[in-house]
């Protein structure tokens, strides 16, 4: 593992750090879940058999994993994919790794999710160790999920890294961050005077906006979005960029006009 060392070295770092408030030692149980075991998962349980961080942070025993997870899954009626694998909690939040076996979910990795709200999943890094090295400042997450890097990129106003960023896969359900995400690059590019490309970047936050909310709707968020891109773009400086996404709204609004006025007439029929 280059620049990061072997997952070995990133369980012991890990465990060394002095955020590390509890380690329980480690214990022969076998891997309890019927998917291969991920090699950092398993170089954390060969020293220890789950730890918790000062920050409420719990890692579970490799043996209660499958116990935990069906449990949870049984208790609330959750269908969830059956290679989620509940891996720990912090106070109102419960952890799970998403093992992605069949590779339809932008690579899996772990995921926080509230447990008042237990269908709505964020990604929060890679891999479990990698979670869990940056919550104790011990480490950096070596593979950042695409949402992650693309946010970083953004707050860094770094153009290039945000748009390598949005080109890879982000986990299911984030079509809200992705459509903000492209609002920010397609700003950056009308500020460079790539005005093609701005309004190509502008069409994406578009259509994911619109893929956010019920059908009913989606032309005015539709409209909402090409708004958004004009006020983005007028920060920027980028004032035909702008004009030309208002344009843009207009047309949707025209649209959503007509279709009502002509519902409108089949009703009075």
């Amino acid at each position: 593992m280059a620049n990061g060392g072997s997952h070995s070295d990133r369980a012991a770092r890990l465990l060394a750090s002095p955020r590390v408030r509890r380690v329980i030692p480690p214990r022969d149980v076998a891997w309890p879940i019927p998917h291969p075991e991920p090699p950092d998962l398993a170089a954390l349980y060969a020293v220890c058999d789950g730890l918790e961080l000062e920050d409420g942070v719990r890692l579970f025993g490799r043996g209660e994993l499958d116990d935990v997870t069906k449990w949870l899954v049984l208790e609330k009626g959750l269908l969830w994919p059956t290679d989620f694998v509940v891996v720990g909690e912090r106070r109102d939040v419960v952890v799970v790794l998403d093992l992605d076996v069949g590779g339809t979910r932008a690579g899996g990795g772990v995921l926080e999710v509230a447990s008042d709200d237990l269908g709505s999943f964020e990604r929060a890094a890679s891999s479990v160790v990698s979670y869990l090295l940056v919550r104790s400042g011990a480490g950096d997450d070596l593979f950042p999920p695409s949402e992650m890097a693309a946010r970083t990129a953004a707050g860094a106003g770094d153009r290039v890294a945000l748009e390598r960023e949005l080109s890879r896969p982000m986990y299911p359900g984030q079509d809200r961050l992705f459509a903000a995400l492209a609002i920010e690059l397609g700003a950056l590019l009308a500020e460079a005077g790539e005005r093609d490309r701005a309004l190509s970047t502008f069409e994406r936050s578009v259509e994911a906006r619109m893929r956010s909310v019920g059908r009913g709707g989606r032309s005015a968020e539709g409209a909402a979005a090409w708004r958004a891109a004009a006020h983005a773009s007028r920060a920027r400086g980028a004032e035909d960029v702008a004009l030309a996404c208002e344009k843009r709204a207009a047309a949707v609004d025209r649209a959503v006009s007509e279709i009502g006025r002509g519902n409108g007439e089949r009703d009075r029929r």
